[in-house]
């Protein structure tokens, strides 16, 4: 009896809960697509005043190191980056 009461408690919590999932691309020309993507929003939202510059521009330094780790990781030369 103890089992059936201790598999229908375990049953309920963890029906109740929702694990957190964190989907991803293992593809790497995907997630570059994704930071330039950010990089255009981060400039839209600098033009509109809704961010400070200096934030936006830690932000940017972010996105831009970001892809170039990435862009060196597929072996291709970008403008953004140097060696």
């Amino acid at each position: 009896m103890k089992k059936v009461i201790v598999s229908a408690i375990v049953l309920m919590i963890s029906s109740c809960t929702t694990p957190n999932k964190i989907y991803y691309s293992k593809n790497v020309k995907k997630s570059i697509h994704n930071l330039e993507q950010m990089q255009s929003w981060l400039h839209e939202d600098f033009a509109h005043g809704a961010i400070e510059k200096e934030v936006a521009n830690n932000y940017m330094v972010v996105i831009i190191n970001t892809k170039c780790s990435l862009y060196k990781k597929i072996k291709e030369k970008h403008t953004d980056c140097t060696d």
